[in-house]
């Protein structure tokens, strides 16, 4: 059974080249550039749905294969004295040498890559089955007093209290990071509400010193919002003076 090939197949020009080359049995030093340029145009003839940038890199290398046969098939007259021309071939060749061993190195790491899925690796450490030596209670209790035991049992008591306190010290007051609701909207109808029913109001009257700074911008962008509404009108006699606000007229 005959298999077809298409370019779909190859990663490249280089790749389809040495495909060729191997199929013909060729050596890569010494290739029939005219069959293998007949061969690879044919492949180019059959080819259908290839990506654009895919096939530009394959008719660049189809010009390449032409020019290196134009080259071959000329005449090369032999003058006396000069040095022989070289190969046209050879830039071709390294290309393909170095193309090989890159596939090469793909291959083996690859395959590297697929034994190294077989394996499973603990996440924890080892624990080696070695006895642990044996403790002289004897010697290691010499000279310990009861006092001494006692002692050491507060400093550690006192430690513990010490890092739980330090703890305590680090955590962070959620109520500070709580995000304020003020919004313009609704200080607009409590000042409408406060003008309605006293008549006026000051600004400093509906603001306070424990206002966080959030509350008291939203509060003056509300009053703004109101004075560009002609909601209501405001009356201050001095820049650093309190803000007199009445209804509109």
């Amino acid at each position: 059974m005959t298999v077809t090939f298409k370019l779909q197949d190859f990663e490249g020009p280089l790749d389809l080249l040495l495909y060729l080359i191997e199929k013909n049995k060729m050596s890569i030093y010494d290739i029939e550039i005219s069959s293998i340029t007949d061969q690879y145009m044919a492949y180019l003839e059959a080819a259908s749905e290839v990506e654009l940038d895919q096939m530009s890199d394959f008719i660049v290398m189809a010009a390449t294969l032409l020019y290196i046969k134009s080259r071959m098939l000329l005449p090369k007259p032999n003058k006396v004295g000069e040095e022989p021309e070289e190969d046209p071939r050879e830039e071709l060749v390294r290309k393909l040498l170095e193309y090989k061993k890159v596939k090469y190195v793909s291959e083996k790491l690859s395959e590297c890559q697929g034994e190294s899925m077989q394996y499973c690796f603990r996440n924890k450490m080892a624990h080696l089955d070695i006895p642990d030596a044996p403790l002289d209670y004897g010697n290691i209790l010499e000279n310990v007093t009861l006092k001494l035991l006692y002692d050491t049992f507060e400093q550690l008591m006192q430690q513990k209290e010490w890092d739980k306190q330090s703890q305590n010290e680090r955590k962070i007051d959620k109520s500070i990071l709580k995000k304020d609701t003020y919004t313009i909207e609704q200080k607009s109808i409590y000042i409408r509400e406060v003008v309605a029913l006293k008549g006026q109001t000051t600004f400093f009257s509906i603001c306070n010193h424990e206002m966080p700074k959030i509350e008291l911008i939203v509060t003056f962008m509300a009053l703004l919002e109101l004075i560009h509404k002609k909601e209501i009108c405001v009356v201050q006699e001095e820049a650093t003076s309190d803000i007199l606000i009445k209804e509109a007229v």
